[in-house]
């Protein structure tokens, strides 16, 4: 057909119409990404003005497993939810099962959470209730993500570890939630302190570090390049993963943790395996940029994680308080905090980019934005650099019970936090006002 004038109309191509039609609307994703954004900056403050009782003869347990798990539960888990929501149907070319139901356990989960930690802040021991609001969210929400995910024809490296994070975090909730009601009456768990164990394993290795690197098969090219190659590390390192896990699992709640240096061995191998995977950056790597300087800092705290774990699992370092403390905070600020960034970084502006500015078709012509357009670099660098402060600084304080240290690495992270929180508002405003440069897909 012909324009006015004898020349030819342009063409239109189309936008991201096909990938909007499965993806779930944008307020499911984010409504986990505000949560998590608002967890963070309140387990940073809690170490800079709680520092007193997270140590020594000061220490205030309820107060403790509450910040624990506003970083857990608040910032860890429901960055990863927020993300799955859009990786599993867009990447598993199928749409949720239910939107409606998925933003139900979301609601579960908040209240469930609000009620959690504000029982256990006003210094009370009956969190259980709560504790099983919190489950029932989980549970919802991985039902949704889970029956999807089921549907999708495409099951690659990534789909199987989603599959076993999945199920771990079903598990690891309910030993959580047992655990909740078994703290007062001691019936359930022969050995609680294995259970602790167990549960906290279950969330860091089977839960989020299996959704961190199937998600890395994903986000980091190098990685999938790299499995291109060669597929036995990955395949190793899945199964050892697992295998591990599983046996530490079922050890530490029913054999005292007689095996607890050879699960902690071998857990050290399979990671040792993932990150082999990564080893091109350090030849022929991408060029740097904050999402990658994010994630090598995650390397470098998941190494002293893991070296911190297999000493206390030889008994070459201290088993107390102060070094199990130091332990979990090389786990989630060491390592998992900034690969999460390192990655989310990727996520939170391709999901703007795709529902505002590629969602239907462009007569050119047209000026498309980057993904990176959508993002500030200066302030994500800046994100790096407060992170590799205050890894070291919280782990060495924990492990030297110094208060003083802790409060540092919280003023760090508070300000870490804060930075991360106005670069994702800055993605956000694309949501309300879009940037001018761009050309607007038609309506």
């Amino acid at each position: 057909m012909s324009a006015a004038g004898g020349k030819p109309e342009p063409a239109s191509f189309r936008g991201s119409g096909p990938f909007l039609k499965i993806a779930p609307p944008l307020s499911l994703p984010m409504r986990h990404f505000a949560l998590a954004a608002l967890a963070f900056p309140v387990f940073a403050g809690g170490l800079l003005i709680g520092a007193d009782r997270l140590t020594g003869f000061g220490i205030r347990p309820l107060f403790a497993l509450g910040l624990v798990h506003v970083l857990t539960m608040g910032w860890i888990l429901q960055t990863i939810l927020g993300a799955w929501m859009q990786m599993i149907p867009v990447h598993g070319e199928t749409p949720l099962v239910s939107v409606r139901a998925a933003k139900l356990g979301w609601w579960l989960f908040a209240a469930g959470m609000a009620g959690f930690v504000g029982t256990l802040w006003r210094g009370s021991l009956d969190y259980a209730p709560a504790a099983v609001l919190v489950y029932a969210g989980v549970l919802v929400e991985v039902a949704v993500l889970g029956l999807t995910h089921a549907r999708a024809p495409r099951r690659d490296r990534a789909w199987a570890h989603f599959s076993a994070a999945f199920a771990w975090l079903a598990v690891l909730g309910l030993v959580g939630v047992l655990m909740a009601f078994d703290r007062q009456s001691g019936l359930i768990f022969a050995h609680p302190d294995g259970a602790l164990i167990a549960h906290a394993h279950m969330a860091l290795v089977g839960f989020a570090g299996l959704t961190v690197f199937g998600a890395g098969y994903r986000l980091f090219p190098w990685v999938a390049m790299h499995q291109l190659k060669s597929r036995g590390e990955g395949t190793a390192a899945f199964v050892l993963v697992n295998a591990a896990l599983a046996g530490l699992t079922l050890d530490q709640l029913f054999f005292g943790g007689r095996l607890t240096p050879l699960w902690a061995v071998l857990l050290a191998a399979a990671y040792a395996l993932y990150f082999s995977q990564m080893r091109s950056l350090l030849t022929a790597g991408p060029a740097l940029d904050p999402s990658l300087a994010l994630l090598l800092v995650g390397m470098v705290g998941g190494a002293l994680w893991g070296a911190l774990g297999v000493g206390l699992a030889f008994g070459w370092v201290r088993d107390d308080s102060s070094a199990r403390a130091a332990y979990a905070y090389a786990a989630l600020i060491g390592f998992y905090t900034p690969v999460i960034l390192s990655q989310v970084h990727k996520i939170a502006p391709f999901l703007v980019w795709l529902h505002v500015y590629s969602p239907r078709d462009w007569t050119p012509p047209v000026k498309v934005p980057k993904i990176d357009d959508l993002t500030s670099r200066g302030l994500a660098w800046t994100e790096a650099a407060l992170l590799t402060v205050a890894a070291p600084l919280g782990g060495a304080g924990f492990f030297s019970e110094a208060p003083g240290l802790i409060r540092a690495a919280g003023a760090s992270l508070l300000l870490c936090a804060a930075v991360y929180a106005l670069n994702t508002a800055l993605t956000l405003r694309h949501i309300v006002r879009p940037d001018g440069r761009w050309t607007l897909p038609r309506l």
